[in-house]
């Protein structure tokens, strides 16, 4: 069996530490979000210009839709199915990625940290979850 990728420190933590980050990345874009619509002059701290604006993003319309629901992952046991799942959606969060890139900086002209941060970790959780199916098999 080859060994499994890693970034820092093994496959195992580098994937936790990802989703720790992905977490508090979505918690703070949660944040930004409510915040402006209860407050339209609300400046997030990822504010930095108008071309360069996270809460312009996650404002508008496309900022909403997409999520995943965890329990279900809760119930499969690693590695046997959980490496493929975890593969496949990390391959749609990728594509997802693409597509609000397109969105982001094509359509929006706008350059989001958070959102940029989220297709970064979207990308490293794809190599990362390849490994492990590609070790599971």
């Amino acid at each position: 069996m080859a060994p499994l990728a890693y970034v820092l420190f093994s496959n195992m933590v580098d994937r936790i530490l990802l989703c720790m980050m992905g977490l508090l990345v979505s918690c703070y874009s949660l944040h930004v979000e409510v915040q402006k619509e209860h407050n339209p002059s609300y400046r997030a701290a990822c504010d930095f210009s108008e071309s360069m604006s996270c809460s312009k993003v996650l404002t508008s319309k496309y900022a909403r839709g997409f999520g995943i629901v965890e329990r279900y992952l809760a119930l499969l046991s690693p590695p046997s199915l959980s490496g493929p799942l975890l593969f496949y959606m990390s391959v749609s969060s990728v594509l997802v990625s693409f597509y609000l890139g397109y969105i982001l900086f094509f359509v929006l002209r706008d350059v989001c940290v958070v959102c940029v941060t989220t297709y970064v970790i979207n990308g490293l959780l794809l190599y990362l979850n390849n490994s492990l199916y590609t070790a599971a098999q």
